[in-house]
This record gives structure tokens, C-alpha cells and sequence, in this order.
């Protein structure tokens, strides 16, 4: 089963040295912003950086009590049952300092959770550490060839399901922010909702799914497809879909279409960052690639989702650059522009979207 699956949130170590506010540490933010997700208690966060701080504290969100540490030793004060590597270097790669640091955790009997490109597991010094000691090595990256299977269009049979995208403008743009609060107060509405998690990040934080750009690249449709159906089975009629990147992104959009068409979507939401000129980490490259606005990226969704009835429900916001007051007149001028909720889910109430979800579906089976 494509999901971490344990009893109880564990007690669990961010590691992100150096990385923790950069872009990189984008995982280890939303584990600390969401409070450890559905099953982690955060209980210290390693970055020399801002050792000494709180971490909710240094991401602007208040104390959180969650303590930033200067590394591995003095995580270990703190008793985790699990350390999550928390940032992802450029390429993906595990640093030779942090497998001094990973074999260490091992040796002391830590689970490791790590979604790099690197796969823990295939490194024979941890394997060794962790075999001693009896600790878990956990890549969640890596594919599980079960589910490799071609699309076939069977997503469309899900009809009286809201089948909801969460596509974005560009990577780094609140995706994860967006699904998870979506789902969250979904259930707190009590609707049959469920996630699905496409990338390391969802998974960690509690979403069934796989790491789709480690999937072959001619089934990232299907095997997205076969999870939408799966959880239609399960029960779920509001099955919300992280995305990844954009389909209009020159280097990742092939992944982003491939969810696309395995999610067929009803619904979709798009993330993004006003005011964002250049595509995250893409503005010193060869060829600087430029940000752009949803009726872009929304247009390129119509034309390419295999179903034809689509509805746009809103726009998640990223206005972590401004201040409250601009923020919501930035989120104002987008609701007039679009005719669609558009609001940052962690300054408000992303209930304006469910409304306009829940308004559009017959009313059988489904609640308020």
C-alpha cells in the first residue's frame, strides 16, 4: 500500500542543516507549519543556522515549541523515534556529511525517513548501521512497480466523485500548503474526503500516493489514475490531488501533465505566487524561464484534461511577501479578475472554495 502507515504520531527530528529556510527546505517547513501532519510530532528541527530559535519562529509563524538544534548530537536530547530528512540538496543527492549524520541516528536505533533521488537503502553503511540496530530505513521516494500500469480512461467511470486538482503556476508555489489545508477542513466539515500525494512531501505528511517523477515516465498517468480510483472505492467522494510544478514549466511539465490525465480532473485549484517574475531556481539558468499568471497555466489545463466538464474553483495564494494588508488586496484583485475565490490558505479560510466545490455536485451522498 502505497502509504507510511504506523500507529500514533511518532516523535521525529527535521533535518535540514543550512537548508531549513532556503527553498530546498521545503519539506521541513510544511512538516513544522501543519504541526507534523497526520503522523509526526515534531519535537526539533537540526539547522545550525537558526540554532537556538524556535522554529515556527524563523518560518513568521510563532513560537511553535518546536526548538532548532545545531545538529545530530543534540537532536538525539530530545528521544525521536524517527528523523525526516527535511530538505532536498540540488539533484536530489545525499551530502557525505549528512550520511555521517544519517548512519548516526541509525546506529542509535532512529528510523530514517528520506524522499532524495539518493536511496538510503542502497548504501551499505547505512544498511549495516541500521541492521545493528534494528532501525528502519525508509526512502520514500522510491517507486513500487505495483502500480506501473498504463491509463485507461477508467478514472472517468468516478462520476458522482469530485476528482480535485491541485495544479499550480510553478514549483515552489503552495501546492502542498494548498491540498493539505483543503483536506483538513474538509473532514472537519465531515465530507468523505481523502489526499492523494504525488511528491515526497504529501507523503510525509500523511497523503497515500507515490513520488510520481521517480515513476516511469508512460505511467505517471496510470498509476495516478489507479490511486484516484482506489480511493473512489474506498469511500471518497472529494479526492483532492497534489500537483507538481506546471504543465507550462519547460523542464517539469511533462510530470505535471502526466497528473493531469491520470486525475481527469472535475475540479481544479491552482497555487500561486503573485508577483513571482521567474520560475523558482530557474532565473540564473541558461535560459531564464519566466513566472506566469493562472489564465496561462489555466488554459493549457482545459485544453489537455481528458474530461471536458471541468470547473474552476479557486486560487490558493502564496503572499508571504507582503503584509496583510497587501496581501488581501492582492487576494481581492485576483477574486475579481478570475470570478473564483481567491485567497492564502494560511491567512484565512479556504471554505469559500469548498462552497464553490460542494455547490457544484449533486446532492447525492454529499455533506456539508
Amino acid at each position: 500500500m502505497p502509504m507510511l502507515y504506523h500507529t500514533g504520531r511518532r516523535r521525529a527530528v527535521i533535518y535540514a542543516p543550512r537548508a531549513f529556510t532556503r527553498v530546498e527546505g521545503k519539506t521541513g517547513r510544511d512538516l513544522v507549519i501543519f504541526d507534523g501532519g497526520l503522523l509526526w510530532r515534531v519535537v526539533a528541527v537540526v539547522d545550525p543556522d537558526n540554532a537556538g530559535r524556535d522554529a515556527g519562529s524563523v518560518l513568521g509563524l510563532g513560537a511553535k515549541g518546536v526548538p532548532v538544534v545545531a545538529g545530530a548530537r543534540e537532536a538525539m536530547e530530545f528521544e525521536p523515534e524517527a528523523v525526516i530528512l527535511g530538505a532536498a540538496p540540488v539533484g536530489g543527492r545525499l551530502p557525505d556529511s549528512w550520511l555521517r549524520d544519517v548512519v548516526f541516528f541509525l546506529e542509535a536505533g532512529v528510523d530514517v525517513y528520506s524522499g532524495l533521488h539518493t536511496f538510503i537503502s542502497d548504501i551499505p553503511l547505512a544498511v549495516r548501521a541500521a541492521e545493528r540496530s534494528g532501525a528502519r530505513i525508509v526512502d520514500v521516494r522510491k517507486p513500487d512497480p505495483r502500480y506501473h500500469r498504463v491509463w485507461d480512461g477508467s478514472v472517468l467511470s468516478t462520476r458522482d466523485a469530485a476528482r480535485i486538482l491541485v495544479a499550480g503556476t510553478d514549483c515552489e508555489a503552495g501546492k502542498n500548503v494548498a491540498t493539505f489545508t483543503l483536506y483538513k477542513r474538509m473532514v472537519e466539515r465531515g465530507l468523505e474526503a481523502c489526499m492523494l500525494g504525488t511528491g515526497q512531501t504529501m507523503l510525509l505528511l500523511g497523503a497515500r500516493g507515490l513520488v510520481v517523477d521517480a515513476v516511469p515516465s508512460d505511467f505517471v498517468a496510470g498509476v495516478v489514475e489507479k490511486l484516484v480510483v482506489e480511493e473512489y472505492e474506498r469511500g471518497c467522494r472529494f479526492i483532492i490531488v497534489e500537483g507538481q510544478a506546471a504543465i507550462s514549466h519547460e523542464a517539469y511539465g511533462h510530470v505535471s501533465l502526466g497528473i493531469l490525465r491520470g486525475v481527469s480532473p472535475t475540479h481544479v485549484v491552482i497555487a500561486h505566487v503573485p508577483g513571482r517574475r521567474w520560475r523558482a531556481a530557474f532565473n540564473h539558468s541558461y535560459k531564464p524561464l519566466a513566472a506566469v499568471e493562472p489564465r496561462e497555466e489555466l488554459a493549457l489545463i482545459k485544453t489537455l484534461n481528458p474530461n471536458p466538464h471541468m470547473a474552476f474553483s479557486g486560487i490558493m495564494l502564496n503572499t508571504s511577501s507582503y503584509s496583510r494588508g497587501e496581501a488581501e488586496e492582492v487576494a481581492r484583485a485576483y477574486t475579481r479578475e478570475y470570478m473564483v475565490p481567491a485567497l492564502d490558505p494560511l491567512r484565512e479560510s479556504v471554505d469559500p472554495i469548498i462552497d464553490r466545490i460542494v455547490e457544484s455536485m449533486p446532492e447525492r451522498g454529499m455533506r456539508r
